[in-house]
């Protein structure tokens, strides 16, 4: 989107800090990070006020339903709405509707989701890509259904379907792409906001289940192209990626294969590369964080991470908690390389158009929990779209992409690469070139 003179102007006199931002207001939504759980029951709505009334027909089955026990009946959350045949324990305090909006194509899943023509005209005038790129409906349609799940419980800041689709319509962006294929591995670029495999195991919670039609994790879409085709007998993942983060993600197709993989990263010779993309003009073009981490003992949800400063602050988080969660809060060593890459402003209309924000190269050399995330906050540069570790609960999704993962086997090096994302250079516009 162009950024108007203001804008850039006001841009260029702003402080790097990104500690003084303004908490966003009015309008915000969120869309890095799917709310899995809820602390409290959301209100049900009637449907007119979360869908308009158009043509909709119930969503197909969800590959997840076929091979694998569920937890009951079908539970209606929406009124006029079956709700999702299954509901899991996962799902008791969430609005889920059973039913999707579609349509022919973009226009008309557009309309029915409450855009006017107009909008619709604007849309796919400052983002095409929309309607000439993405997948209509593996990638437009679950978004859509996406947000409205958002809206129905109270995740979008009171913001409509139809006015996130205008402001930001890179948000329809999902899609799912293999960039290595071999008898041995399988890497996946993962998109944003998808989760990564499913819950086993844990009492009471032995299925994830769909929040809205087309929700799909990496394993059940990998399930699809090569268990369900008798390539392989079960999906193995290699390593660990947040549900906010997109990029590379590796996947034996056999138990060797798993156990040569997992040596490498036990022994930390795999080595990953991230692209960032955080407020704020970093002082230095390279730094280096050594940190260390621990589990934060005043999240209540147990989600977040922090920056343990002392041996005494870590036995008095450890306190505070029990069990592994205890251990967790005490702290471990950490070291982080970053690298800015380029500097410029912000060009996501929203809360923060125009603010001053850089793309960075980030080596991690330990694989702690949200290690990225805490040392970038911690460099008073916290990640676009991080709801997390920042102020940000305005863009679509939080910018940290698995870029390039190495993994040197005794029989060779194998490179793995997930191209950087279009919605990366969407946001940013350079107007600082890097420093020599």
């Amino acid at each position: 989107l162009p950024l108007p003179q203001k804008a850039r102007a006001r841009a260029r006199g702003w402080e790097t800090a990104s500690s003084s931002m303004s908490a966003a207001v009015g309008g915000l939504i969120r869309l890095a990070r799917l709310a899995s759980a809820a602390s409290r029951s959301p209100r049900a709505r009637a449907a007119s006020s979360a869908v308009p009334r158009a043509r909709r027909r119930a969503a197909c089955p969800s590959p997840m339903s076929s091979k694998r026990d569920r937890h009951g009946v079908a539970r209606a959350t929406v009124e006029g709405d079956p709700g999702v045949a299954n509901p899991g324990l996962d799902a008791e305090n969430l609005v889920v509707r059973g039913e999707g909006i579609e349509g022919d194509d973009v226009r008309s899943t557009f309309l029915n989701a409450g855009l006017t023509d107009a909008q619709v005209d604007e849309v796919l005038r400052n983002h095409p890509q929309v309607e000439t790129s993405y997948d209509l409906v593996n990638e437009v349609q679950p978004r859509i259904n996406y947000m409205r799940f958002l809206v129905d419980n109270d995740r979008m800041g009171g913001e409509t379907v139809a006015e996130c689709v205008v402001r930001q319509p890179q948000s329809l962006e999902r899609r799912f792409q293999i960039v290595h294929e071999c008898d041995d591995y399988v890497a996946v670029n993962k998109p944003w906001c998808v989760r990564l495999d499913t819950p086993r195991g844990w009492p009471g919670k032995t299925r994830f289940t769909a929040k809205y039609p087309g929700d799909l994790s990496v394993e059940d879409w990998l399930e699809q192209k090569y268990v369900e085709t008798g390539k392989w007998d079960t999906v193995r993942f290699c390593h660990q990626l947040d549900n906010a983060t997109s990029g590379v993600l590796l996947s034996a197709a056999n138990k060797k294969a798993a156990g040569a993989a997992a040596r490498l990263f036990r022994e930390r010779a795999a080595k990953k590369t991230y692209l960032a993309l955080v407020f704020g003009h970093p002082t230095n073009d390279a730094w280096t964080v050594t940190a260390p981490l621990g589990r934060d003992p005043f999240d209540p949800k147990g989600f977040k991470e922090r920056v343990v400063e002392s041996v005494e602050e870590g036995e008095k988080a450890a306190a505070m908690l029990e069990g592994k969660a205890s251990n967790k809060a005490r702290g471990k060593a950490c070291e982080t390389r970053f690298e800015v890459l380029s500097r410029g402003v912000l060009t996501l209309r929203g809360a923060f158009f125009g603010a001053p924000v850089a793309k960075v190269r980030v080596t991690p050399v330990t694989g702690r929990r949200h290690q990225i995330r805490v040392h970038l906050a911690h460099s008073g540069h916290p990640i676009v779209g991080d709801n997390a570790y920042s102020e940000d609960r305005d863009s679509f999704r939080t910018f940290l992409h698995a870029h390039v993962l190495e993994m040197p086997f005794p029989s060779g090096t194998m490179r793995f690469e997930a191209p950087e994302p279009a919605s990366f250079a969407a946001a940013l516009e350079e107007t600082v070139a890097r420093a020599e």
